[in-house]
């Protein structure tokens, strides 16, 4: 099993913060038992070279390792009928993968890397987009390649766009793309709603799962709720998963990311979020030792 780390975006329902309250958040992830934290692609793009080390001095000597999140705007969209906005999707993720090469070696880039979320069809023609984010993604990939970036797409549920919903899909979609830096993320949270069976799915992803995110099906920890978490650690285990896995809760409502992930109520149930945080590890990590 690889690092097990946790979204920076827990703590509050901000995309973006301070460099300051970056470091104090990797602080508190180790302080907690976690060894990797998740970071929107705001850093690679948004903060200087100087606060881009200081992060990464902060997360070495915490023991922490560092991977990123990534999206798409709406003008930057792979499956727009605009050749305009698909280009600018495209030299974004581009733009992504040559600045993380340059922050660190071997990053991973996870997420909404397919489209643009909460977005539905609209009327368009389902195969048509595919075709058009296949298309942007083969010469996306290739900046990936260049720079040992390895993008991760993930699976998201039918509510957060309409492209990608299953591992099955998934795989068609790496197959078509066909590049060694091209993995998929699955999401016990998404998968709850998608999947017939977790257990099956992830087995099913085998060596293509390359992240693997878990919460419950509320969005909590790990451990209140009601995803099949044997299930699921039994079938990694089945397929030798030795990759990193982030824990993913998103109990805040308000802000930018309660808004775009509809968190309309208050998830954290008035509980300390690093003891929350602590006890859905410690489930977790229990999990996998019994199974």
């Amino acid at each position: 099993m690889g690092k097990i780390g946790i979204t920076y975006n827990y703590w509050a329902p901000n995309w973006t913060e301070s460099l300051e309250e970056y470091q104090s958040r990797i602080e508190r992830a180790a302080a907690i038992g976690f060894d990797l934290m998740s970071f929107a692609q705001d850093i690679p793009l948004l903060f200087s070279r100087d606060q881009q080390q200081q992060l990464l001095d902060t997360a070495k000597k915490h023991g922490v390792k560092l991977n990123y999140m990534g999206g798409l705007l709406p003008d930057q969209d792979l499956n727009s009928d605009s050749e305009e906005d698909r280009r600018r999707g495209i030299e974004h993720l581009q733009n992504v993968a040559k600045k993380l090469s340059e922050m660190q070696e071997g990053a991973d880039l996870c997420g909404a890397l397919t489209g643009v979320m909460r977005q539905g069809l609209g009327g368009r023609d389902k195969q048509r987009c595919w075709e058009h984010c296949v298309e942007g993604m083969k010469e996306a990939i290739k900046a990936a390649e260049d720079h040992g970036v390895t993008f991760h797409i993930e699976v998201l549920n039918r509510f957060e766009h309409f492209l990608i919903n299953t591992c099955e899909e998934a795989l068609r979609f790496l197959e078509e793309v066909g590049s060694p830096s091209l993995k998929m993320l699955l999401d016990t949270y998404h998968m709850n709603i998608e999947e017939d069976s977790l257990g099956e799915a992830i087995v099913k992803a085998g060596d293509h799962l390359g992240v693997f995110h878990i919460g419950e099906n509320n969005r909590r920890p790990p451990g209140r709720g009601h995803i099949p978490w044997d299930e699921v650690v039994s079938a990694l285990k089945k397929i030798d998963f030795d990759r990193d896995t982030v824990m993913e809760p998103i109990v805040h409502p308000g802000g930018g990311v309660g808004a775009v992930l509809a968190v309309w109520r208050d998830m954290t149930d008035g509980r300390d979020l690093d003891e929350a945080a602590r006890e859905g590890l410690e489930f977790y990590r229990r999990k996998l030792a019994a199974a």
